[in-house]
């Protein structure tokens, strides 16, 4: 009997470190329709934007957020992070400003963020992945230096 439990806790611990089921549909690379995306008034939409999320195997997400601007400059950001509400750093290309996210499970297809920078919240945000994993939606809620909050949301298409 203690080697039947024993055996079936072994089987389990591959997927104590993976992420929900419905966000594994995350994995993958997305890429922005800026058709289907509303930006900010006065917010210049990007050129391209393109989003790889990976699984390391551990919980953690692998993330690598590639944006062209209009003027054609290319930026890029990284990070590892779980779902467990603690901060993770965020390393952008270009800014030495210091950086973290911190994810929220809010059910198996959809995640709460907070990102801050320079220990102030910048930006809160939603990403939702559709049942049938082709469609990422992320609204995204935008601090600016006075304070004053300007919504995005960016439609993603899994490729």
């Amino acid at each position: 009997m203690k080697l039947l439990a024993g055996l079936m806790l072994l089987a389990l611990l591959p997927l104590s470190g993976q992420a929900p089921q419905g966000l594994q549909l995350k994995f993958g690379t997305w890429k922005l329709n800026l058709q289907k995306s509303k930006f900010p008034p006065g917010t210049s939409p990007p050129q391209s934007d393109t989003r790889v999320y990976e699984d390391d195997g551990t919980g953690m997400i692998r993330s690598t957020h590639t944006t062209v601007n209009r003027q054609g400059e290319e930026a890029l950001t990284t990070y590892s992070a779980k779902f467990d509400g603690k901060e993770y750093p965020v390393v952008t290309r270009g800014s030495s400003a210091p950086a973290s996210i911190a994810f929220h499970m809010i059910n198996p297809y959809s995640e709460s963020f907070i990102l801050t920078r320079d220990g102030k919240v910048v930006t809160r945000g939603t990403t939702t992945i559709s049942k049938d994993g082709k469609t990422l939606t992320m609204i995204l809620n935008t601090i600016n230096a006075k304070g004053q909050t300007s919504q995005g949301i960016s439609i993603y298409e899994k490729q």
